[in-house]
């Protein structure tokens, strides 16, 4: 514990780069944590390391996000309590490319089957919520109503349009003007986690993800949603294992939402690129649309060219994101995406272009399989995976039976190294429900890594290995000390249970290995890693003392008794000299006075009961001077409190 800011400043001046440590966003996941005991962690770090959130999630994932310094970022990371601490990316809606025009019953809704000449679809009896911009709430021709606002706002009405655009697509009304969207009058929830700029973060997207995922766990059976479309992304690897081994909480949070019963339908990015880079559209758990030009809301190419951007006819759009990896073809199907006419802000109508205009016809087909009208579809009560199967099982039906209902691109007229998927259609069925995969205990199929070079001091990161097996798939992970190679040469390492390690003192000359431990309903299997190499003593950079783990003092604080000074851990350029200065606090004061003895050990004088007593060091080498102050011991134990020590001699001032 450091003394006074005065006094520090008089022993060692911060360098510039300590004086503006940059704090930058993170996003804070709970290791394993029931949603009551992720608040009072989020209450204890907050009050421990004087944390401001920005915000906290409690369903979908436990944690937090907020602005962090590299220390707060190492010193979570070390917290046995949190799995992952990772940078809080910025989320944009899918870009727009404004156009006019206006339909009462735009070309993607004919083409997806939801309306027929002059026959549109009924209300669907499914709640959607439309993650994005907000949503205009007061437009006529929207069922719209106010869900969660992320970004402070203090609204989850639009200020961009965006959300609005994507809220009509799905759900406007037939009400004889305007548009209509593939399930008209839907009760569509605004969940607003983009700005009115159309960017945000990624821990906003959470903040919706995890709302979205409450009204599931809730009381209130009204109001759980079903489907949730996201027209929005950021640039992300892609992961296995729901983002666990890599602290993806994003993914987490999805796989949470799915697991609760949430179907989420994700525009694939409009940069005319692998998808596998874009995220949440690279995540296996969602359904995840590419976009289509379709001039005339008919199959056949003869619409000629989209007057909004000189596209052909039933081709891919020239922006749309594609798939090229098998993890993400299984998830892909298409949509008309170009010149989409839709409702707008200021209760307008606007047409518009992008993957995120494509979404909302798949998110409002999924709302339309659950129930379409008063009568219950082939999704209902379906698992999330299972509502993925139908739609995509919908639209390979349709391409086999009308081979030319499809366009150039989908699997029928593959284009070289690009999968854009079957295009989106309303022939779901029960017999299109896939058949469920047979339940096995988990199944290791690669096991977990290592990685990082071994020395005290410096962080490991480990995987939970690849698994496959009937889901879910819950991990525990253990770090284990080894003598040799041979596993009974190995023990546990008590409260290393999170996928970041740092070795210590005593894992010196040691191998480390990982013990993972995968459960589900059928069974439970263990894999381990292979060991690192021996752990390597500490590299100390030259320089001035570091402090590395608090002074504490021990000895029983009677008159008379002998106490001792245990200087806590230092780095820094050795040898390194110690000098303390023992001072008494009185009882009931927060000022305690230099009792003019120095030395390693201190015999206790008769004092009043209830005194206590601190030390003052000053860890000295080569390269300066820094002075830190010790636990404060008393009769009940150590005490982290900070008195305020006075009284010391000129040297104790003097780096």
């Amino acid at each position: 514990m450091s003394l006074p800011f005065v006094l520090l400043l008089a022993l060692v001046a911060p360098t510039a780069a300590q004086a503006a440590a940059p704090e930058r966003p993170y996003i804070v996941v709970y290791d394993r944590t029931t949603p009551a005991a992720a608040k009072a962690t989020t209450a204890d770090i907050v009050a421990d390391e004087d944390i401001d959130t920005t915000q906290r999630f409690g369903t979908a994932v436990q944690g937090f996000a907020a602005k962090l310094s590299s220390s707060e970022v190492a010193e979570l990371r070390d917290d046995p309590r949190v799995a992952a601490v990772t940078r809080d990316i910025p989320m944009q809606a899918t870009g727009l490319v404004p156009v006019a025009g206006a339909d009462s019953v735009p070309t993607g809704i004919r083409r997806t089957g939801a309306a027929v000449n002059a026959s549109v679809r009924e209300t669907s009896s499914a709640n959607v919520a439309v993650i994005d911009t907000g949503i205009e709430l007061g437009h006529p021709d929207l069922n719209a109503v106010a869900g969660k606002d992320c970004t402070g706002s203090g609204t989850t009405n639009d200020g961009n349009g965006h959300g609005t655009h994507v809220a009509g697509t799905i759900g406007a009304r037939n009400n004889g003007s305007g548009v209509v969207g593939v399930v008209p009058g839907t009760k569509l929830w605004a969940v607003r986690v983009l700005g009115s700029n159309g960017s945000g973060s990624m821990s906003s997207v959470i903040c919706g993800i995890d709302w979205v995922t409450s009204t599931r766990k809730d009381t209130n059976t009204a109001n759980d949603i079903a489907v949730a479309n996201l027209s929005l992304g950021g640039g992300a690897a892609p992961n296995d294992d729901c983002g666990r081994t890599v602290g993806d909480a994003m993914h987490m949070a999805i796989c949470n939402g799915v697991a609760a019963g949430v179907t989420f339908v994700v525009a694939a990015g409009n940069s005319d690129a692998d998808l596998a880079n874009a995220a949440p559209a690279n995540y296996p758990e969602v359904l995840t649309v590419t976009s289509v030009a379709d001039a005339d809301g008919l199959p056949g190419g003869t619409g000629g060219r989209l007057a909004c951007s000189g596209e052909a006819d039933d081709n891919p759009a020239s922006y749309s994101n594609y798939a090229t990896r098998a993890a993400d073809i299984a998830h892909v199907i298409a949509a008309p995406g170009s010149c989409i006419n839709s409702t707008w802000i200021g209760r307008g109508y606007r047409a518009i272009s992008g993957t995120s205009m494509a979404s909302p016809h798949v998110a409002g087909l999924a709302a339309l399989c659950i129930g379409d009208g008063a009568t219950r579809g082939p999704c209902f009560g379906k698992t999330p995976a299972q509502v993925v199967g139908i739609l995509r099982k919908a639209a390979s039906d349709q391409s086999a039976a009308a081979p030319s209902s499809g366009f150039l691109g989908d699997p029928t007229r593959p284009l070289t190294g690009r999968t854009y998927g079957y295009l989106a259609n309303t022939r779901f069925s029960a017999a299109s429900t896939p058949a469920p995969a047979p339940a096995t205990a988990p199944v290791n199929t690669a096991k977990p890594v290592i990685s990082g070079a071994p020395s005290v001091g410096a962080a490991l990161t480990a995987t939970t290995g690849t698994w496959t097996g009937a889901a879910p798939i819950t991990y525990g992970l253990e770090w284990q000390r080894c003598t040799t190679a041979a596993a009974t040469s190995c023990s546990t390492i008590a409260g290393a249970t999170t996928v970041s390690y740092t070795p210590v003192a005593a894992d010196q000359g040691r191998l480390l290995r990982v013990r993972v431990t995968a459960r589900n309903t059928r069974g439970t299997v263990v894999v381990v890693s292979d060991p690192t190499a021996a752990v390597a003593a500490r590299v100390v950079p030259a320089g001035p003392p570091v402090l590395r783990s608090t002074p504490t003092i021990s000895g029983t604080p009677r008159p008379g008794a002998r106490l001792t000074a245990n200087p806590g851990t230092w780095d820094g350029t050795t040898p390194m000299t110690f000098t303390y200065y023992w001072a008494i606090c009185r009882p009931g004061s927060n000022v305690c006075s230099w009792a003019g003895a120095t030395g390693a050990t201190f015999q206790v004088p008769n004092v009043p009961a209830g005194t206590r007593f601190v030390f003052v060091m000053i860890a000295q080498n080569r390269y300066g001077a820094v002075m830190a102050q010790s636990m404060v011991s008393g009769l009940s134990g150590l005490s982290s409190e900070t008195p305020r020590v006075v009284g010391l001699p000129p040297a104790a001032t003097r780096s």
